[in-house]
């Protein structure tokens, strides 16, 4: 093994930053299947626990910082009211923060790793049943715990995600959920890590090699047949299931129109918030569509919807006009000065509107985590002309529209498995996303966001629906294809059919 600190900081940094392309829109999947291996060798072979850290730290730093790289396009943020210098300083801090904070997840799963060292018996170490326990450490870690509301969780940059358009493989989520894959992709890295090892580790007696591990090469043997099984029977179920769980146009088919505005963030959430150009806007992109369902992105009507009743007014005249449910994103005042990221629906007839309360709100972007402690600089990010920051709904309750009950779910909701299945359950027979990713002009997170998309919708096998304020707009099969998507940065119309589904699946039922 490498013997020079320097060179081995830089490399395993440089490592960290290979296994990020393997990210939605770079979509060099492959290298996900190879890319921890560097990680695993590293964690493996080192003596103390202190180095074992230091090194799973700077993996996973180049890691994050290039796959979350789009974090710092949210300049500039002069639509806040800040100047260049501090859109700068705080484009670059998200970025940096947000990089640390996941990287920490690598250091605590090598320290994990290393008490499992400590405390497991001989027979135990050297057994494929090591490799399985070390991958569930890893599911714990980055799945679970990365994903815990009270940490705060942000699990988006997990493995899994860099599969989603192989769609043979991945359909097994629809039984245990992406949490599968990672696992697939975990122990298939760590075996090779294991063989890659056992190869470098031999020492020259003589004119022969002799491996330290002798009887290493089993285990490793034993580790690829009994991962290339699970590939194997994962792949050849998914092609059943693909094309099980295509859509087929039939009379249960209803269409649904996507209204992408693609309206200046500083006109729905800035300091010159403009609701009427958000009216005219979606007026124009409604009056020549037809469709059973109509629904527009997140924060589309900026006003606090629940104390307009003239945008009530105007709202229920669409409606009728239309004979269609109408979905948008706006605001909602709670009590007091609390407000909430919400949807409005509503059913033609009917006087009393339907809403959901966003649960996961992005810390930094919606509120302001111990803000009584930190500069004000920070709480501008959270603010906007209605009031200064959001607080958490409380109910996950489907909505009922003309075409059935919707699971709606906003914006970085979407990366939250255990929070979508939750519809499933309320018999929900399509998933909507609305979302407003104008904050950033990089276009890799959208592409991101069309991944997460497939996976939720093979979990629950349901039609998933995204309608973004500047794309991309997207509808997906429950076979997790992709079968239409808007362009981005424009402004327009995207209209697709879909059959909902009340299917209720494994891992909607015993998910975590």
């Amino acid at each position: 093994m490498l013997s020079n600190p320097v060179i081995k900081i830089l490399l395993i940094t440089f490592c960290g930053f290979l296994l990020s392309f393997s990210a939605p829109e770079y979509n060099l999947w492959l290298v996900a299947w190879i890319g921890l291996t560097p990680l695993f060798i590293i964690i493996n072979t080192a003596k103390k626990i202190k180095e074992g850290i230091f090194y799973s730290f700077l993996f996973g730093f180049g890691y994050n910082f290039w796959y979350l790289h789009w974090l710092f396009s949210m300049h500039p943020l002069d639509w806040l009211g800040l100047s260049n210098t501090e859109s700068l300083i705080l484009s670059y801090l998200a970025l940096f923060i947000t990089s640390v904070y996941c990287s920490l997840y690598f250091v605590l799963f090598t320290i994990c790793v290393f008490l499992l060292k400590q405390v497991s018996v001989k027979p135990f170490n050297n057994s494929i049943l090591k490799l399985i326990l070390t991958t569930f450490i890893w599911l714990i870690v980055f799945n679970k715990l990365l994903s815990c509301k009270y940490l705060p969780g942000f699990p988006w940059t997990l493995v899994e995600y860099s599969q989603y358009k192989n769609l043979f493989l991945i359909q097994i989520a629809e039984y245990f959920g992406s949490v599968s894959i990672s696992f697939l992709i975990v122990i298939f890295n760590l075996v090779l890590a294991e063989f890659l090892i056992w190869i470098f580790s031999s020492e020259k007696i003589g004119d022969r090699h002799i491996p330290k591990t002798p009887g290493g090469l089993e285990v490793i043997i034993n580790g690829f047949i009994f991962v290339l099984t699970l590939i194997f029977i994962s792949l050849i179920t998914g092609f059943f299931l693909y094309e099980r769980n295509q859509q087929q146009f039939s009379n249960e088919s209803q269409a649904i129109c996507l209204l992408q505005g693609n309206l200046p963030i500083k006109t729905t959430r800035g300091a010159k918030v403009d609701l009427n150009l958000a009216k005219q806007t979606y007026e124009e992109l409604l009056v020549n569509n037809e469709a059973a369902l109509f629904i527009s992105p997140e924060g589309s009507l900026p006003t606090v919807f629940n104390k307009n009743p003239s945008v009530q007014s105007w709202l229920k005249s669409i409606v009728n006009k239309k004979k269609a449910s109408v979905i948008f994103g706006t605001y909602c005042n709670k009590q007091n000065s609390e407000f909430t990221n919400c949807i409005a629906s509503i059913l033609p007839g009917e006087s009393r509107f339907s809403f959901y309360e966003k649960e996961r709100l992005v810390p930094f972007g919606e509120f302001v985590p111990f803000s009584y402690i930190l500069p004000n600089i920070l709480k501008k990010l959270a603010s906007f002309t209605i009031g200064e920051g959001f607080v958490e709904g409380k109910k996950i309750s489907a909505i009922n529209s003309s075409i059935g009950k919707l699971g709606m779910n906003i914006c970085f909701e979407l990366i939250f498995p255990s929070l979508i299945r939750k519809y499933s359950l309320q018999k929900a027979g399509l998933l909507v996303n609305l979302s407003d990713l104008s904050w950033f002009s990089n276009s890799r997170i959208k592409e991101q966001f069309l991944a997460f998309a497939a996976f939720r919708a093979i979990e629950n096998r349901k039609p998933f629906v995204i309608c973004a304020n500047n794309g991309i707009s997207a509808f997906i099969d429950p076979s997790g294809k992709i079968k239409s998507q808007s362009l981005q940065n424009t402004r327009g119309v995207l209209i697709d059919w879909i059959n909902p589904n009340y299917k209720v699946t494994l891992y909607a039922k015993y998910g975590w």
